[in-house]
């Protein structure tokens, strides 16, 4: 049995289906799935979290197997121009063989059969929308830092998962969260998934691709890509709830500068033990009273309140706004959650604060 594909596009989308695939003691959860249906060659590759198929257009025989070593095949299909043949041979037997011919290169690759390999759950209908694949990624790419990476199976979803509930793409974990809003778009049904899985919408582009919340799973679709993640828990944090409705401090920085002279401070950090950075009225220091180094930042308004954080999450919560000019940041006391966010935009980001035992300025 043959097909014929074109060289280009098959390498190409063998190449992003195989980032799917992680180690496995099952010889078969290593490989590529490849069929051939209805005018078009699929790709799929899974890691029972997630599927990524991509499809190309394809003629000829209808059949279907898995590649054992995709990154062999990988290697191989760089060399490859113009149409390309794929012909299969002892299709019915366990272990078959595939044959590329592309010009005057040839290549015999090993396969398994089709039916031994896991396929994505079938697809349900119970709540869909669309939406555009390439603002949804920016949204999940502006707050995904404030995710936590898995550490077991004992790990809440609501700490290491992109979240969607109404109108925001927010992620929480102990210690910050971070959320973008779009009044346009309305999830009709909250779920939670991995950041991993979404990172393969880029691979749609700006297409407008099909969303379906299943109980188990949700499907990302466009007419060459489809993505099938696990869906990880049924309710999502209630984050309206914990950001403070009123302020006692609000003023504003630029968030550059401000990285800036965190990153000077942080010169000046014990590698083992990091120390908790103060702030008020634009001045930054170290809590410890060993601590010899300070520095200031200008503000437009008024701070008297002192707070502490963690210059890692500070950080990352003011790269959020990095391409804004200032950035506003509200709090009302040294226990109170110091939310920032930038005039024209629909994010915000929260960082907790540190509690301070015997602040001394530097």
């Amino acid at each position: 049995m043959r097909a014929i594909v074109d060289a280009g596009a098959f390498s190409e989308a063998l190449n992003h289906v195989r980032k799917v695939i992680q180690r496995s003691a099952i010889p078969i959860l290593e490989g590529v799935l490849v069929r051939f249906k209805n005018g078009r060659c699929f790709l799929t590759a899974s890691d029972f979290t997630t599927w990524l198929t991509v499809a190309l257009p394809a003629r000829e025989e209808e059949f279907a197997f898995v590649f054992q070593k995709p990154q062999e095949v990988a290697k191989a299909c760089r060399y490859y121009q113009g149409e390309l043949t794929l012909e299969v041979h002892d299709i019915k037997s366990d272990y078959p063989t595939v044959t590329f011919r592309s010009g005057h290169r040839s290549g015999t690759f090993d396969a398994f059969p089709e039916k031994d390999y896991p396929l994505p759950p079938p697809m349900e209908e119970n709540v869909s929308f669309t939406t555009n694949a390439a603002a949804l990624l920016k949204r999940i790419e502006r707050v995904k830092y404030a995710v936590r990476a898995p550490q077991g199976i004992y790990d809440e979803p609501q700490r290491t998962c992109v979240q969607f509930s109404g109108n925001d793409v927010f992620c929480v974990d102990s210690h910050r969260a971070a959320c973008d809003t779009d009044t346009a778009l309305a999830f009709p049904r909250p779920f939670l998934t991995w950041g991993n899985s979404l990172a393969f919408l880029k691979l749609m582009g700006g297409s407008e691709a099909a969303v379906r919340i299943g109980t188990n799973h949700i499907w990302f679709s466009t007419d060459a890509v489809s993505i099938c993640a696990h869906r990880e828990g049924f309710e999502t944090f209630r984050l309206r709830d914990a950001v403070p409705e009123t302020f006692s401090e609000e003023f504003f920085v630029s968030p550059k500068e401000f990285l800036r002279e965190l990153e000077y401070l942080e010169s000046f950090q014990p590698k083992k033990h990091r120390r908790t950075v103060c702030f008020c009225g634009g001045r930054l220091f170290f809590d410890k009273v060993e601590s010899k180094c300070s520095t200031s930042v200008e503000i437009e308004g008024e701070s008297e309140i002192t707070v502490g954080f963690d210059q890692r999450f500070m950080k990352d919560a003011l790269t959020q706004f990095k391409d804004s000019s200032r950035v506003k940041m509200k709090f009302s006391g040294e226990i109170s959650p110091i939310v920032l966010e930038a005039e024209g935009r629909n994010d915000f980001a929260m960082v907790l604060p540190v509690r301070l035992y015997g602040r001394m300025a530097a």
